[in-house]
This record gives structure tokens, C-alpha cells and sequence, in this order.
């Protein structure tokens, strides 16, 4: 039996699919400030709620495990500090003063040197326990904790689009010390969740407006 090949329709480089040509990974952040306009665009992508009281990013059973931890450095309009975002009340709360993007790059692997300098780092979170125990009689028996990394990923998807339509950039960190960022005093993870993913987020280097 012969393979076929059945060619695509053309690429139409307009709407979602331009959107999805220009997200990169940016490493290489300008010494500029993030606007809280800009932070709140990118917060609410990730996690912010929708018109249905939903999320702006899938969860299976509408369980919602992921918290959302704004590290803030150099936001006009937002003091330094750690801030939690409450997508209930679409405001973030206070958690730390002060600027602490360098302690919480130190715990990175190989990202310590550059990742200081994005305005803003958003650190995605996730209970994993409660996720397991919600999925306990789905085999083989972690299926939650499957589903909350899967969620981390659209979040942090999102983050990515939102900053390209905004033309910022964003960059994802998986490589962390977990136990070094978990044992952060004054604490920068929530009680109860475990670090999935780190994003820096600025303007790009190259950019100029």
C-alpha cells in the first residue's frame, strides 16, 4: 500500500498564526521598566478569570491547582516586592517588599547571570497533592499531578503570546534548585505548592519602542 502526501492548505501569516511566528524566548532583556498595564496584561493571560468565571487557561475538572507569584523589580507603578495575584479579585497582593529577582535567580542552574536583569519574573506554582488526591481513581495513580504540569504549560504559553502581542519579551526557567527556591526566607513559593516553571519578562534588547 502506497503512502500518499496531502498537502497543506498555505500558510496565512495573519491573526493567531503571526502571533505564533513571532513568540521567541528572549534572554536579552533592555534596561527599561515593564508598565503595571504591561504585568497585568501578562498575570491575566496566565491565570486571570474569564467572562464564565473560568480561567484564561485550561484546567482539567476546573480544579485550578497553579498560583501565579509576581517577582517585581523595576514596574513603574509597582514597588519592588513579591506579590501573589488573586484571580478572584484580579489584584495582587503583597507578599514581600523589596527587590529579590537575584535571590530568586540564584536558585536557577544556569540562568543566574542574565535572568536578573527582566523587569519582572512570574514564577508559576501548582499543588500537586491536592491534584493527585482530586485524580486518585485515575491509573496509574499520578494522573494529577500529570494534569498540573500540562495546565503550567498553557499558562506559561500564554505568558509567551500575550508578551509577543504586547511586544515584550518572556522567557521560561525550568532549571532550578527546587529545594533552594522552596527554602527561600521570606518565602517566595506559596505554602503548599511546588515551583513548575519561572518567567523572565521585559522588553527585548533589540527593541527600542
Amino acid at each position: 500500500m502506497t503512502q500518499r502526501e496531502v498537502p497543506l492548505e498555505p500558510v496565512r501569516r495573519e491573526g493567531l498564526q503571526a502571533l505564533l511566528e513571532r513568540r521567541r524566548s528572549t534572554r536579552d532583556f533592555a534596561p527599561r521598566a515593564l508598565s503595571l498595564a504591561q504585568v497585568s496584561l501578562l498575570v491575566r493571560a496566565a491565570q486571570g478569570r474569564t467572562g464564565d468565571g473560568r480561567r484564561t487557561s485550561p484546567s482539567a475538572h476546573a480544579l485550578y491547582p497553579l498560583a501565579l507569584t509576581v517577582v517585581a523589580g523595576d514596574v513603574d507603578g509597582l514597588a519592588a516586592g513579591v506579590y501573589r495575584y488573586d484571580a478572584e479579585r484580579d489584584a495582587l497582593a503583597l507578599v514581600s517588599e523589596g527587590d529579590h529577582r537575584a535571590r530568586v535567580s540564584d536558585t536557577t542552574l544556569a540562568d543566574r547571570e542574565w535572568l536578573p536583569r527582566a523587569p519582572a519574573l512570574l514564577l508559576i506554582s501548582g499543588d500537586l497533592e491536592a491534584a493527585g488526591r482530586h485524580f486518585a481513581d485515575q491509573p496509574p495513580g499520578r494522573r494529577g499531578e500529570r494534569y498540573v504540569w500540562l495546565e503550567a504549560g498553557h499558562a506559561g504559553q500564554n505568558v509567551y503570546l500575550q508578551a509577543a502581542e504586547a511586544g515584550l519579551g518572556a522567557v521560561l526557567v525550568a532549571g532550578f534548585d527546587d529545594d533552594r527556591l522552596l527554602g527561600l526566607a521570606p518565602a517566595v513559593v506559596p505554602p503548599g505548592r511546588h515551583p513548575l516553571g519561572l518567567l523572565g519578562i521585559g522588553h527585548p534588547a533589540d527593541r527600542r519602542s
